[in-house]
């Protein structure tokens, strides 16, 4: 009986403590939604409950309509797409190739591509606008997905190696004595089977892009680069704050992410979870 009651409360402490931590981090999210479609004078009047007549759909319309919001969702999207298809290019090829391959310095490429992960990001802004700069690719889309692609590719290859490191050997060996190619083994039988892997591995470098602000506020000069994390910074720092159409921006700005995540969220969970065993 004792032991029962010591698991029930631990069931109970446990799902306590998963409560509060959604509340934690659902409630702002909450909030900012809810402020989106309240008038400015109702936000401030302290009320969380505002009548019916002070809530409108006027901040929208004015981020949508007003505002220049449509072109920055739109460099958001092309930015974010180009990074992650690109990313996934280069960390298939390179995680696959450190895990199946004997590379000569392969340990020292390893290390050297992982510690790029021990610094600050802020530490490789000023090399990585020199560098950009004199290539004349500032306030440039391939710019910002070139800064970008140095946030998501270490992780990316480092999830991804050992993704692959965990699909059972026989799979090439079988695809070689069949007489396929390296090219032919990766793209016919491993990337199918690790496809949970790049789904999680694609998520993260499109969730990365669609929510830097770090890099885009050094390489993004103009409106025609501009991304959706400006929209809102700058709609918070000017002289009369509208707290309605910051919170609408916000609220437009995390749904397409929201709704990525809904698609794929069974993928998710199988590339997280899948290769947790080594095969025997």
């Amino acid at each position: 009986m004792s032991t029962t009651s010591g698991r029930i409360r631990t069931a109970i402490l446990a799902y306590l403590i998963v409560i509060v931590s959604l509340i934690f981090f659902i409630l702002p999210m909450l909030w900012i939604f809810y402020t989106s479609f309240r008038t400015q004078a109702s936000i401030f009047t302290g009320d969380v409950i505002s009548p019916l007549k002070d809530y409108t759909l006027e901040n929208f319309a004015t981020i949508l309509l007003v505002t220049d919001f449509p072109t920055y969702f739109r460099n958001s999207l092309e930015i974010a797409l180009v990074v992650t298809m690109l990313s996934l290019f280069c960390s298939i090829i390179a995680a696959y190739g450190l895990s199946r391959f004997d590379i000569k310095g392969k340990n020292a490429l390893i290390v050297g591509i992982f510690s790029t992960q021990m610094f600050p990001q802020v530490l490789l802004i000023i090399p990585m606008f020199l560098v950009l700069f004199s290539l004349g690719l500032i306030d440039k889309v391939i710019g910002v997905v070139l800064g970008q692609m140095i946030l998501v590719l270490p992780f990316q290859v480092w999830m991804l190696k050992g993704y692959f490191d965990n699909l059972p050997i026989e799979l090439d060996e079988a695809a070689r004595i069949d007489g396929c190619s390296i090219a032919r083994r990766l793209i016919s039988v491993v990337l199918p089977v690790a496809l949970p892997g790049i789904m999680v591995a694609a998520f993260f470098s499109f969730v990365v892009s669609w929510g830097d602000y770090l890099i885009v506020s050094i390489i993004c000069q103009s409106q025609r680069t501009a991304t959706l994390t400006l929209v809102v910074q700058r709609l918070g720092s000017s002289l009369l704050i509208r707290w309605g159409q910051v919170a609408a921006a916000c609220v437009l700005t995390i749904v397409p992410t929201i709704i990525l995540f809904s698609f794929v969220q069974n993928r998710l969970v199988e590339g997280l979870t899948a290769g947790a065993i080594r095969e025997e």
